[in-house]
């Protein structure tokens, strides 16, 4: 590790690491664009651009309603252990946050009808052993930075990552899709690694899908997870190189 690199929080309480010059610590999200998606890029050209940011805005705002009122429920869940009251909970809270952040009331609404769908599924009850949810995760060997939404101890697994989705159709295995998710796992398992010496033994994405109602979990783990690290590693480099970061390796084999 380059010695001359510390980690400080900027004023968002995010880590960033500071050097003799200014560097840029990519967001995961960022990283993970290097991977092109010939299906995407095909929708943006059938639309058109402005259509297309217009859809993804739509998307997003959704995406955030429904994440929202996951986390309110499973943080109240943990701490009071009781369903029912973790639901008002999130019921009560989650509208007045997501009216702050702009989100329209018909994609509120959206996000709620998609919560409804977790709420009565079996994934609802798995997040009682709760470590911690919305956490900040970097990498001082690698310098880049992001954002999990829960880690938790699921008997057998121990440390488990889950990252929340709403989507408007099922991930197709072996899509560029399902890569990106998997390389978006083994990048927080990985930072977790180098954070914490956390070692994270299953991740996994749960997906509301909005044309069926219906829940998709993609699982990552054991050698699959070790090798999405590994791709991920591979990434972020290729990213550091690509905006003239290398020097942030220079005497790593010393």
């Amino acid at each position: 590790m380059n010695r001359e690199i510390i980690w400080l929080n900027d004023n968002y309480g995010n880590p960033t690491p500071c050097y003799k010059s200014d560097i840029k610590p990519p967001s995961v999200s960022a990283i993970l664009d290097l991977i092109i998606d010939p299906e995407f890029e095909q929708f943006v050209r059938d639309v058109g651009e402005e259509k297309a940011k217009e859809i993804r805005e739509a998307a997003a705002n959704r995406g955030k309603s429904f994440h929202t009122f996951t986390e309110n429920f499973i943080k109240e869940l943990a701490l009071r252990k009781d369903r029912q009251k973790a639901l008002l909970h999130t019921l009560n809270v989650s509208p007045s946050l997501l009216e702050k952040e702009n989100i329209p009331n018909h994609k509120i609404a959206e996000g709620r009808d998609l919560f409804y769908n977790f709420f009565y599924s079996d994934y609802s009850t798995r997040y009682v052993l709760l470590i911690g949810t919305e956490l900040p995760v970097y990498s001082p060997i690698l310098f880049y930075r992001g954002k999990l939404d829960v880690l938790y101890d699921e008997p057998g697994c121990h440390n488990v990552i889950t990252d929340f989705k709403a989507y408007s159709k099922e991930v197709v295995e072996g899509s560029v899709k399902e890569i990106k998710i998997k390389r978006q796992l083994g990048a927080y398992a990985l930072a977790l690694e180098h954070m914490k010496n956390i070692k994270v033994t299953k991740a996994s994405i749960l997906a509301v899908i909005k044309s069926s109602s219906s829940i998709q979990e993609i699982i990552c783990e054991g050698k699959e997870l070790e090798e999405q690290k590994m791709e991920f590693e591979k990434l972020v480099r290729k990213w550091h190189e690509l905006n003239g970061q290398n020097f942030l390796f220079d005497g790593e084999n010393n």
